[in-house]
């Protein structure tokens, strides 16, 4: 098997990886019901038993009952790529969690395949050998698939919640980053399956 189908793989994965943690990569959006709002708002305000005679208690009720509101309005509306929400997490002193996410997410599977890049390309011997050897040492490390898995769970944890609570109503929609994240991981596995078969032929 020739080297230049998984190092192409390899390109085309940062590629994707750029667009990938650069644009929108999830939006996270809240509703509230008009009619849950106004139903809140009315037993806020109804007057306490003792400070009302029972008639015009009855009045209000009778009258708040009778109002319906269609529609919603948004509450929270968030739409974040992954390098602002690492940017995010570092700034409102999640420093861990934003440097590990970076680290294990993006940062050293991209060394990985600028490693094997190198070895391949501008190095031969033994130090090409060492490079793909600190590569495969990377990948036990790398977690870029873990990480898309991670936005999937959450993805389908706020669809799935978002008609547990009858006044707010959470719904997640990916955007194109997810999209350009997912390829980026799918052709970096890819190519590093076809370079492992490469490397195993190349040493028999």
């Amino acid at each position: 098997m020739k080297k230049y189908l998984p190092v192409s793989l390899y390109i085309l994965s940062i590629a994707f990886l750029i667009p990938g943690i650069t644009q929108p990569l999830m939006t996270i959006k809240a509703d509230i019901a008009k009619q849950a709002l106004f139903d809140i708002a009315a037993k806020e305000f109804m007057p306490p038993a003792q400070q009302a005679n029972d008639f015009m208690r009855q009045m209000l009720q009778s009258l708040i009952q009778d109002v319906n509101f269609e529609g919603s309005v948004t509450a929270f509306e968030s739409t974040r790529s992954l390098l602002e929400t690492l940017c995010d997490l570092m700034s409102h002193q999640h420093v861990v969690v934003g440097l590990l996410i970076g680290l294990f997410g993006i940062f050293i599977p991209l060394i990985k395949i600028i490693l094997t890049l190198i070895a391949l390309f501008l190095a031969s011997g033994k130090t090409r050998n060492d490079l793909l050897k600190i590569s495969n040492l990377l990948s036990k490390w790398s977690m870029s698939d873990v990480f898309f898995m991670a936005i999937l769970l959450a993805f389908f944890t706020v669809n799935a919640n978002s008609e547990v609570i009858s006044a707010i109503q959470m719904t997640a929609k990916l955007g194109s980053g997810f999209y350009f994240f997912a390829t980026y991981c799918l052709l970096a596995i890819a190519a590093s399956q076809l370079m492992q078969r490469w490397n195993e032929q190349a040493e028999q």
